[in-house]
């Protein structure tokens, strides 16, 4: 008695069991093949025949809307994810379920394959690709899934040529579980489809492409892990970022050119040098605002910034020193002097190297020391003319650096 008192609750439900597999034929088509279905169905078990055999799933991406945050490195997108694989276990004879062809199952019925986003942003909780999904199943065990998905990995952002910056950011899939002998992922015909994708309004996907990684690994010599990789060419939309980041950098080249053309005896020379020193040191805060300061890759436009930033400071300098070169009451040493003449002796010298002052004093004088003696006092024309050359001189230098920093800075 305490034998059968022992067996008794296997002896029952084992009858229950029989009942639900049991067939009625005045239930429903679709109710019938369903319980004949998943009648003793395993979907932790792979849906093949010999253990040996793979299950080879097809993957394809139906790319709806995507997004990329360059402060967090992150790459979105929103998908519709097909997979289709066939499972040996899910098939059966339309004529005995009134001609039944296909049948709608969820994921939570049958075996799915456990895909996952390897470098997804966030590494903790479900690594499961896709939460829920509806799928369509054939009388010859061919398996349709298209669940919609919200994946994002990780995007290391290069802001090198900012704003004008391309990111090549990839998404990779593969089993959490099984190896490559195990399933076999492959890529379906048109793996990516951006017929129905949403514009972004920041970047223009410029191109994707499907690469297979064979998963051979050196600590896995017998197995093979492969993965599918997703990968996104996006850039980034420039034109209002350039209109709030390079229209001001020439502007304050603009400023910077006009306060040297100025005089060295203009006191608005230094007032223009000191209000460009404290917009360069503002431009360069508002660039390092705007740009997340991530890796040891310093964006080009910050470089710009930092440099023009060093040569509006050096510029006020200059001006002062010019400014109190011109007020020496010292007389000049021969040198300079000499230096002078040979500048001024010559008209296209007059014309690049004086104001507009001196160069009405010299007259229709042609000789370099009478010059001299018609453009004010002996004691610091000397200096001061010699201070408009080299304001000359440092004014064109400024320009060729300009220049020479345009064109290495330009992306």
């Amino acid at each position: 008695m305490g034998i059968l008192n022992y067996f008794l609750p296997f002896l029952l439900l084992s009858a229950a069991s029989c009942d639900d597999c049991i067939s009625d034929k005045s239930q429903l088509a679709h109710v019938r093949l369903r319980k004949a279905l998943l009648c003793d169905y395993d979907r932790n078990l792979r849906p093949v025949l010999n253990y040996k055999d793979p299950v080879r799933v097809f993957i394809r991406m139906i790319l709806k809307y995507y997004n990329y945050d360059i402060h967090d490195n992150s790459f979105t997108i929103d998908s519709w994810f097909a997979m289709s694989w066939v499972d040996q276990h899910l098939k059966w004879t339309p004529d005995d379920f009134d001609s039944l062809s296909t049948l709608h199952l969820a994921d939570s019925d049958i075996w799915v394959p456990d895909l996952s986003v390897y470098n997804r942003r966030e590494q903790s909780g479900n690594p499961a690709a896709f939460d829920q999904a509806t799928c369509l199943i054939s009388n010859l065990g061919q398996v349709s899934c298209v669940p919609p998905v919200h994946h994002t990995s990780i995007c290391v952002a290069d802001l090198t040529k900012y704003p004008f910056d391309t990111h090549n950011c990839t998404i990779r899939f593969g089993s959490w579980v099984h190896s490559g002998e195990e399933l076999d992922i492959q890529v379906a015909k048109n793996a990516i489809n951006t017929e129905d994708l949403v514009p972004n309004g920041e970047w223009e996907l410029v191109e994707s492409r499907i690469v297979k990684h064979p998963g051979i690994f050196k600590c896995c010599p017998n197995n093979t892990y492969p993965s599918i990789n997703f990968s996104f060419r996006i850039r980034r939309l420039a034109g209002a970022h350039a209109a709030s980041v390079i229209l001001p950098a020439i502007a304050l080249i603009i400023l910077t050119f006009a306060s040297l053309w100025l005089s060295p005896d203009n006191n608005q020379r230094l007032i223009l040098c000191y209000i460009n020193v404290v917009n360069e040191f503002l431009y360069v805060q508002y660039i390092s605002w705007m740009i997340p300061m991530t890796g040891d890759k310093i964006p080009l436009i910050l470089l710009f910034a930092r440099d023009s930033l060093l040569l509006s400071a050096f510029a006020v300098v200059f001006s002062l020193m010019v400014k109190s070169m011109a007020e020496r009451e010292k007389i000049a040493p021969a040198w300079v002097s000499k230096i002078v003449c040979i500048f001024v002796a010559f008209k296209p010298g007059q014309f690049i190297f004086l104001d507009e002052t001196s160069f009405k004093a010299m007259g229709n004088e042609e000789d370099g020391a009478a010059i001299l003696a018609q453009n004010g006092g002996p004691k610091n024309n000397e200096w001061r003319i010699f201070g408009q050359i080299l304001d000359r001189i440092f004014f064109l230098v400024y320009v060729i650096v300009y220049l020479g920093m345009i064109i290495g800075f330009t992306p």
